[in-house]
């Protein structure tokens, strides 16, 4: 596109130390700690130099160490190295919240912030008092129930089962032993019980596939039974693509429901995967954060996080708008607007 630039001078790292400081800050690094920074070979190198900066203005001790990108991952160097960490920021193509490595890590109470947004997302999403207060109290509503109804006026009408899954309250910062967060994020979620989502999910017209970039033109109507989709219906291209990028896995586990979400941040742009940003980079943190909007995601939920059982390499997220979501029968959104004071 035009209007795309170049983000990747060495140079432009010391003007974002600034920004890393204030992320530093509210994840809580201390001048007594060490905060590991891992990248890698294909990833923007500014990032990682400008969280080293700020990691040493702050008086904490920083390393920054930078893995293949194509090649496996060499654990054993990496496993040592996370151990010896407090707080650990990972720019790169790895998905490490998926590893044995960052499960250890953050059972011994290790803080982990994921930081692979574009740069203008980073900026603009920059942790944020208000996010995090309303995601933890809608996780704080999430952990006491144990069933959750989707609606629209469009045709959704979905249940779950969440018993026993963690209520995750993800904000941007890693600021609690044993938290992994992903900068950008503002959002409440879960992993509903395998086999347990039931019913009908209707993607309206500007509603998203976040992972495809594609905005919904005409409505699509995807059915559930035990957790799994049992039919994509639709004629148009909207209904095609979805169709033909899960079946793409040749997995049974791509069509499983893996988790919920909803989002919690006013700042975060619905448009966000459409607009020519001069940085070049669509912000999926703002798709999922997009204040009101309720996510059913498809695919894999074993990561560190959620806790879930299925594992596939499809990770397919449906954000919609103007939906509503009750737990246990009490309603949290309305139309996408929430309903208790204290999420408004």
């Amino acid at each position: 596109m035009a209007n795309q630039r170049s983000t990747s001078n060495p140079m432009l790292s010391v003007e974002l130390i600034s920004l890393f400081k204030h992320q530093l800050n509210a994840c809580q690094l201390r001048p007594d700690e060490l905060c590991l920074i891992i990248t890698d070979t294909a990833f923007n190198p500014v990032v990682a130099d400008a969280c080293f900066g700020a990691a040493y203005e702050l008086g904490a001790e920083a390393i920054k160490l930078v893995i293949p990108y194509g090649k496996p991952i060499p654990k054993k160097s990496l496993g040592a190295a996370m151990l010896d960490a407090d707080l650990i920021v990972y720019p790169t193509t790895h998905t490490l919240h998926y590893s044995d490595e960052m499960r250890e890590f953050l059972a011994k109470g290790g803080r982990t912030m994921m930081a692979v947004q574009p740069l203008h997302a980073m900026d603009r999403l920059r942790a944020d008092t208000d996010v995090i207060r309303r995601a933890k109290t809608g996780a704080a509503y999430l952990q006491k129930a144990d069933s959750i109804h989707m609606t629209s006026p469009h045709g959704t009408d979905l249940t779950m089962q969440i018993t026993g899954r963690p209520a995750l309250a993800t904000y941007g910062v890693a600021d609690e032993p044993g938290h992994l967060d992903f900068w950008g994020g503002g959002m409440v979620q879960t992993a509903q019980l395998e086999g347990t989502l039931e019913g009908t999910l209707v993607l309206n017209t500007g509603d998203l596939i976040f992972m495809l970039a594609r905005y919904i033109e005409n409505p699509v109507e995807i059915l559930f039974k035990e957790g799994r989709i049992v039919e994509i219906k639709g004629n148009h291209l909207d209904a095609f693509m979805l169709r033909h990028y899960l079946n793409s896995f040749e997995d049974a586990n791509a069509l499983m429901a893996g988790h919920m979400a909803w989002g919690v941040d006013r700042r975060a742009e619905w448009l966000s995967q459409s607009i020519q940003y001069a940085e070049p980079g669509s912000s999926a943190a703002d798709s999922e954060s997009y204040f009101g909007n309720i996510q059913i995601e498809i695919g894999s939920n074993n990561d560190v996080a959620f806790q879930g059982k299925n594992r596939s390499r499809a990770h397919l997220g449906l954000c919609c708008l103007e939906s509503s979501l009750t737990l246990d029968g009490l309603e949290i959104i309305k139309h996408g607007e929430f309903v208790p004071q204290d999420l408004q």
